[in-house]
Protein backbone atom coordinates (compact mmCIF):
# COMPACT_ATOMS: atom_id res chain seq x y z
CA UNK A 1 0.00 0.00 0.00
CA UNK A 2 1.11 3.26 -0.90
CA UNK A 3 2.12 5.98 2.11
CA UNK A 4 -0.34 8.62 2.32
CA UNK A 5 1.85 11.33 2.98
CA UNK A 6 3.80 10.67 0.07
CA UNK A 7 1.00 10.36 -2.12
CA UNK A 8 -0.22 13.75 -1.15
CA UNK A 9 3.14 15.02 -1.64
CA UNK A 10 3.18 14.01 -5.38
CA UNK A 11 -0.73 15.22 -5.87
CA UNK A 12 1.31 18.82 -4.41
CA UNK A 13 4.05 18.36 -7.15
CA UNK A 14 1.50 18.20 -10.15
CA UNK A 15 -0.24 20.96 -8.85
CA UNK A 16 2.58 22.83 -9.41
CA UNK A 17 3.44 21.76 -12.90
CA UNK A 18 5.32 18.44 -12.57
CA UNK A 19 4.95 15.53 -14.56
CA UNK A 20 5.21 12.96 -11.99
CA UNK A 21 3.63 9.26 -11.48
CA UNK A 22 3.72 7.41 -8.43
CA UNK A 23 3.70 3.46 -9.17
CA UNK A 24 4.30 0.67 -6.58
CA UNK A 25 6.50 -1.89 -8.16
CA UNK A 26 9.31 -4.44 -6.65
CA UNK A 27 8.24 -3.37 -2.89
CA UNK A 28 8.97 0.31 -3.63
CA UNK A 29 6.73 3.21 -4.21
CA UNK A 30 8.48 4.69 -7.43
CA UNK A 31 8.21 8.30 -7.70
CA UNK A 32 9.11 8.59 -12.03
CA UNK A 33 9.44 12.80 -13.19
CA UNK A 34 9.23 12.70 -16.80
CA UNK A 35 11.36 15.79 -18.56
CA UNK A 36 12.81 16.47 -14.87
CA UNK A 37 15.10 20.02 -15.59
CA UNK A 38 18.46 19.57 -15.58
CA UNK A 39 21.26 22.38 -14.52
CA UNK A 40 23.77 23.19 -16.96
CA UNK A 41 26.63 20.86 -17.40
CA UNK A 42 24.54 17.80 -18.65
CA UNK A 43 24.27 16.42 -22.28
CA UNK A 44 21.02 17.30 -22.22
CA UNK A 45 18.75 19.52 -20.58
CA UNK A 46 16.01 16.69 -18.90
CA UNK A 47 15.97 13.55 -17.89
CA UNK A 48 13.60 10.74 -16.73
CA UNK A 49 14.16 10.88 -12.65
CA UNK A 50 13.29 7.50 -10.55
CA UNK A 51 13.25 7.82 -6.93
CA UNK A 52 12.54 4.41 -5.24
CA UNK A 53 10.44 5.25 -1.59
CA UNK A 54 10.46 2.55 1.13
CA UNK A 55 6.79 1.74 1.82
CA UNK A 56 7.70 2.41 5.70
CA UNK A 57 7.93 6.28 4.56
CA UNK A 58 8.30 8.36 6.01
CA UNK A 59 9.89 6.62 8.85
CA UNK A 60 12.28 4.74 6.06
CA UNK A 61 13.73 7.57 3.68
CA UNK A 62 14.52 7.40 0.29
CA UNK A 63 18.32 6.82 -1.21
CA UNK A 64 20.11 7.00 -4.01
CA UNK A 65 18.25 8.44 -7.75
CA UNK A 66 18.54 7.21 -10.99
CA UNK A 67 18.06 8.56 -14.40
CA UNK A 68 18.01 7.86 -18.07
CA UNK A 69 20.76 5.57 -19.14
CA UNK A 70 22.27 8.05 -21.40
CA UNK A 71 22.80 10.80 -18.94
CA UNK A 72 26.60 12.52 -18.48
CA UNK A 73 27.90 15.49 -18.00
CA UNK A 74 28.65 17.90 -21.43
CA UNK A 75 31.81 16.57 -21.50
CA UNK A 76 30.89 13.01 -21.81
CA UNK A 77 32.12 11.73 -18.59
CA UNK A 78 29.95 10.21 -15.94
CA UNK A 79 29.42 11.57 -12.59
CA UNK A 80 31.54 10.40 -9.41
CA UNK A 81 29.10 7.71 -8.14
CA UNK A 82 27.02 6.96 -10.90
CA UNK A 83 28.39 4.61 -12.59
CA UNK A 84 26.12 1.86 -12.42
CA UNK A 85 22.98 0.75 -14.51
CA UNK A 86 19.85 -0.99 -12.88
CA UNK A 87 16.37 -2.12 -14.28
CA UNK A 88 13.35 -0.78 -12.92
CA UNK A 89 10.15 -0.31 -14.12
CA UNK A 90 11.09 -2.22 -17.42
CA UNK A 91 13.84 -0.17 -18.60
CA UNK A 92 17.30 0.73 -17.93
CA UNK A 93 18.40 3.89 -15.74
CA UNK A 94 21.56 5.11 -14.33
CA UNK A 95 22.09 4.87 -10.49
CA UNK A 96 23.38 8.15 -9.00
CA UNK A 97 25.08 6.38 -5.44
CA UNK A 98 24.73 9.53 -3.72
CA UNK A 99 23.02 9.45 -0.20
CA UNK A 100 21.00 12.38 2.16
CA UNK A 101 23.52 12.45 5.62
CA UNK A 102 20.51 13.25 7.70
CA UNK A 103 16.44 11.95 7.48
CA UNK A 104 14.29 13.02 10.26
CA UNK A 105 10.53 11.55 9.63
CA UNK A 106 9.28 14.76 11.81
CA UNK A 107 10.95 17.39 9.38
CA UNK A 108 11.95 15.69 6.07
CA UNK A 109 9.62 14.72 3.75
CA UNK A 110 9.88 14.17 -0.45
CA UNK A 111 9.96 17.68 -0.99
CA UNK A 112 13.57 17.80 1.11
CA UNK A 113 14.82 14.48 -0.77
CA UNK A 114 14.34 16.34 -3.92
CA UNK A 115 16.41 19.28 -3.20
CA UNK A 116 19.21 17.29 -2.16
CA UNK A 117 19.09 15.29 -5.43
CA UNK A 118 18.87 19.20 -6.87
CA UNK A 119 21.63 20.39 -5.09
CA UNK A 120 23.85 17.29 -5.79
CA UNK A 121 23.15 16.96 -9.51
CA UNK A 122 24.36 20.69 -9.04
CA UNK A 123 27.07 19.93 -7.72
CA UNK A 124 28.01 17.30 -9.89
CA UNK A 125 29.05 19.60 -13.20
Amino acid sequence: MLPQQLADEVRQLREHGHSVELVEADGWANVVFHGYLLPPGYNKPSTELLVKVPLSYPNGSPDMFWTDHDLALANGSVPRNADAMETALGRQWRRFSWHPHQWNPGNSNFFTYVEFVNTRLAKAV
